[in-house]
């Protein structure tokens, strides 16, 4: 890439600025006509549809083709590309650069910080689909820095195609959940007081220092670690997940904790065993609302946390202080949010158990869980138990890694997430967080003025501001063009509970 750069900028027959670079043979090449880069710009956008919403161009050069694409779809986002930061800076003193540089709708990157603009820029319930054009003589000449843009786009759009699936099956789910969480959340406890909680009991017994984070997970293997966990028990504090829970409670294993983000109804069936005094349940906003409201009408040491939507991160920053505390839940797995409870409470040292990611000797889980309650009492002659396990194991297909263990692609990329996440740096966002105390009437009464300020009118709203963020995987549920819709249905919602 390093070969080919921008070498001058000199001006059209017509007075415009044109960018000139050196190709492969070190001759310079002019990105835009000589004569009327401006008429020859029309031709970029001739054939383009005009109820496209979202575009990436190679190659910025001089802006005359981008000008002329917004003229023809005037409500579209725009993302350019270019080579480097250094390329973006050269051009910067032509005066459509300028222009397109102070546009709302125009977003310039460098090749390197591709992938993090379209991630935060490209909101497919908003915009549909995405259309990638090319200045063909900016292409001809960074060939290599097209072909990588390609690569860049084509991963990230199937990480958001993939987050976009979970959205539209969740949205509504979650949406609900987050709203129904927050009418009781003044009955939870605040994450500081949890944080004290730990301190006495550090200097009690000496906990994130001296004591394992055992993270429980629900898979096959956790049956055969059950009698190490009862053996050194007082070496672990146990963080269980939801799915997990059950199976250590029938056990008679104590726990000291339980984390549970999954928005469906099932979540309601892994506490079915009932609830201990001494264990702490964390939910994510998102979690089942039946089950969060069981568990305060259970247990004093309930608290809320927020894993990244969009509502629930508004929710807790509303007030200027964090209401909620934040946890990391990677690609949308429970034992990532298990982890990352862990290393809030200051554990150094973290131990996974039952954390598989696979299917080991035909079971998909551990014996206790509430799937093994589910298949059994229903099972007979004709269905046997074995054929819901199967059923549910080979939905997808499967790779087999061993003689008695197989995995799923998605199972895969939940046990690379926890290997990223467990790679990353301790993230000390909620020790340093001003922790606030959630108020239901403040919050609602924010969140309708600012929902009402961002939709002005059906045609008039503000996709920029904080407040439309927070409906984004509604409208993935709903389907496009349904943001007044979202709008409207949250708006009396929030104004019920």
């Amino acid at each position: 890439m390093g070969e080919y750069f921008y070498s001058q900028i000199i001006e059209s027959k017509d007075g415009n600025l044109i960018p000139l670079c050196k190709n492969k043979t070190g001759q310079e090449v002019a990105l835009h006509s000589k004569y009327n880069p401006i008429r020859e710009a029309d031709g970029f956008s001739a054939n383009v549809d005009r109820s496209c919403f979202f575009f990436v161009i190679l190659g910025l050069a001089g802006g005359y083709h981008i000008q002329k694409l917004l003229e023809k779809c005037p409500k579209a986002k725009i993302i350019a590309v270019e080579t480097s930061q250094v390329s973006l800076d050269f051009l910067s003193v032509i005066p459509c650069v300028k222009i397109l540089s102070a546009d709302k709708r125009v977003s310039l990157t460098s090749i390197e910080n591709l992938e993090q603009i379209l991630l935060s820029k490209y909101k497919p319930a908003i915009h549909g689909n995405l259309t990638i054009l090319s200045l063909r003589q900016w292409e001809n000449v960074f060939s290599d820095v097209a072909q990588l843009a390609r690569d860049k786009i084509t991963k990230t759009i199937k990480l958001l195609a993939s987050d976009f699936s979970v959205q539209s099956h969740f949205g509504k789910i979650w949406q609900k959940n987050i709203l129904s969480n927050l009418s009781i959340a003044e009955k939870t406890k605040l994450y500081k007081e949890i944080q004290k909680l730990s301190e006495t009991n550090r200097l009690q017994n000496g906990l994130a220092m001296q004591k394992t984070a055992a993270i429980i997970a629900a898979g096959p293997s956790l049956n055969e670690k059950i009698t190490l966990l009862k053996e050194n028990r007082e070496k672990y504090f146990i963080i269980a997940t939801d799915t997990a829970f059950s199976a250590l409670k029938k056990r008679k294993i104590e726990i000291d904790a339980v984390v549970s983000i999954d928005g469906q109804m099932v979540s309601h069936q892994h506490y079915m065993e009932g609830f201990s005094k001494n264990t702490l349940y964390v939910f994510d906003l998102c979690a089942n609302s039946s089950a969060v409201r069981k568990a305060v009408e259970n247990s004093q040491n309930v608290i809320l946390a927020e894993t990244g939507h969009p509502l629930a991160q508004y929710a807790s920053f509303f007030s200027g202080k964090q209401n909620f505390i934040h946890l990391e839940a990677g690609s949308g797995t429970v034992t990532i949010a298990a982890a990352s409870f862990a290393k809030s409470l200051g554990f150094k040292h973290i131990e996974f158990f039952g954390a598989d990611f696979s299917y080991i000797d035909g079971l998909p889980y551990a014996r206790g869980t509430y799937l093994e309650n589910q298949f059994y009492s229903k099972s007979n002659r004709l269905c046997p138990a074995e054929k819901s396990y199967s059923a549910l194991m080979y939905r997808t297909p499967v790779k087999k890694i061993s003689g008695n263990k197989i995995t799923t692609e998605i199972l895969e990329a939940y046990k690379n997430s926890l290997s990223d996440f467990m790679a990353q740096k301790q993230d000390d966002t909620n020790e340093k967080a001003c922790c606030g105390q959630f108020v239901l009437k403040d919050f609602k009464s924010q969140y309708c003025k600012d929902l009402r300020k961002t939709f002005k009118s059906e045609d008039d709203i503000d996709e920029d501001s904080f407040a439309f963020t927070t409906l984004l995987p509604l409208m993935a549920k709903l389907g496009k063009d349904a943001a007044f819709l979202a709008y409207l249905n949250v708006l009396r919602y929030t104004e019920r509970i």
